[in-house]
């Protein structure tokens, strides 16, 4: 299944059209002051990739699209970065904070069934309108690694707090979650493990997790002579009772049909 035709109203509620929209490319110069901030009224990013921009609008994930689940995106487009702020009326206000404000229960429940979201769409209307984005769902075979339970089973912990409300954060050598599902825990794991990540645990619950990790080499049968935590793959296993298997599977490709530099504001 690459994605659903959405008959039904979308995850949050029906998009919204923006008020104002202001697009500028950033200036070189700038780019180590990128960032990306909430608004109730929008969205607001400085020097965003647009592999990034168009991973928001269509990637059914907690993490950025990876560079091999993109295709077609010309020289220029991979380079550059932009600076966008996006407005909805005053009056939209309090049906947008609804629909950038998704439970991680209903984000699970869009995602799982690749359903965009009410603020997925709206994303997805501004790259057409100000980039005349096309694109397609396709499937290819890409290298992956296979998320599954380790000898002895997996080792965790099911969540006392919200289910609703849960939270993820990385920093260098440690990832922890509380009262997520191993599916968004898998996303994270992306980031060190550097390859798509596909869940294959079964695992249905929401979890507290806590993985802590040498960070200087993350390759697997190695380790920091000066950090008593093991490497990645082996605290995967002996923290948690998961473990990484190397496969080739065919997983969603978006494709990028046609895309041109942003109009004018």
């Amino acid at each position: 299944m690459i994605a659903q035709a959405q008959t039904t109203t979308p995850p949050g509620g029906e998009p919204l059209q923006w008020m104002a929209v202001s697009i500028h490319q950033m200036d070189p110069a700038h780019e180590n002051n990128a960032s990306a901030n909430d608004q109730p009224n929008g969205i607001s990013e400085r020097g965003a990739p647009l592999a990034s921009l168009i991973s928001q609008a269509y990637n059914f994930g907690i993490m950025p699209m990876r560079d091999d689940e993109i295709t077609g995106l010309p020289g220029w487009a991979k380079s550059a970065r932009y600076d966008v702020d996006a407005r909805v009326a005053p009056e939209d206000v309090p049906a947008f904070k609804k629909l950038s404000g998704l439970s991680t229960a209903d984000t699970i429940a869009a995602f799982s069934t690749r359903t965009y979201t009410g603020e997925m769409l709206m994303e997805q209307a501004l790259l057409m309108e100000r980039f005349h984005l096309k694109v397609h769902w396709e499937k290819g075979e890409r290298n992956v690694y296979m998320l599954t339970a380790a000898k002895g089973g997996a080792r965790l912990k099911p969540t006392e707090s919200d289910p609703n409300h849960g939270s993820i954060s990385f920093s260098s050598g440690r990832i922890t979650s509380k009262a997520v599902p191993v599916v968004f825990f898998a996303s994270i794991l992306e980031m060190p493990a550097d390859r798509k990540i596909v869940d294959k645990t079964g695992l249905t619950g929401s979890y507290d997790m806590d993985l802590h990790f040498s960070s200087s080499n993350l390759s697997a049968n190695t380790g920091d002579a000066n950090n008593n935590d093991p490497d990645f793959f082996t605290a995967l296993q002996e923290q948690l009772g998961l473990k990484l298997q190397p496969a080739k599977m065919e997983i969603p490709i978006l494709v990028v049909d046609h895309i041109d530099p942003p109009t004018d504001n």
